[in-house]
């Protein structure tokens, strides 16, 4: 059995990996801006060649957002497999908290605000509602999946 906290912090950190990209280009974006803005004239080559520099860097950047939404919709995927795992063994300590608190730690640092797919916005509400059977269990694993419902807005 493939160890789904490892393959949710995998693609957690793949999702790091892209956001750093994205701050990179960004800037890229910044300084093409500043650039035009000091440019002798807005007629010469070089404004039209830091336009089109410009809108190809802001493809990348749509680009590499997707890539990253992708990667945290897979971390929050394994996660919750994992939290369920854990409430149908009854584990004592959750892995499946530490993942779901570091992926929303990543979201509230970042400042993403993430379109999620049903199937997870559906997986979230499940594992909410299997964790109020056990309302003394699971502590943890409850508290990071509110925190991560709070700042979803779910």
């Amino acid at each position: 059995m493939a160890d789904l906290f490892i393959d949710s912090s995998n693609a957690l950190a793949s999702a790091e990996k892209e956001q750093r990209k994205i701050s990179q280009k960004e800037f890229e974006i910044k300084l093409a801006d500043i650039n035009n803005r000091y440019s002798a004239t807005n007629g010469s080559s070089s404004y039209y060649y830091n336009q089109q520099k410009k809108m190809l860097l802001e493809t990348e950047v749509s680009s590499y957002k997707n890539q990253r939404d992708n990667y945290i919709n897979v971390a929050l995927l394994y996660a919750l497999n994992l939290g369920e795992l854990e409430v149908m063994r009854n584990e004592t300590y959750s892995r499946a908290s530490i993942a779901l608190a570091s992926i929303c730690t990543f979201l509230t640092i970042q400042n993403i605000h993430i379109s999620l797919s049903y199937s997870i916005i559906q997986k979230i509400c499940s594992l909410s509602s299997i964790l109020t059977l056990h309302p003394r269990d699971f502590f943890s694993l409850r508290q990071s999946l509110n925190n991560l419902k709070t700042f979803l807005g779910i």
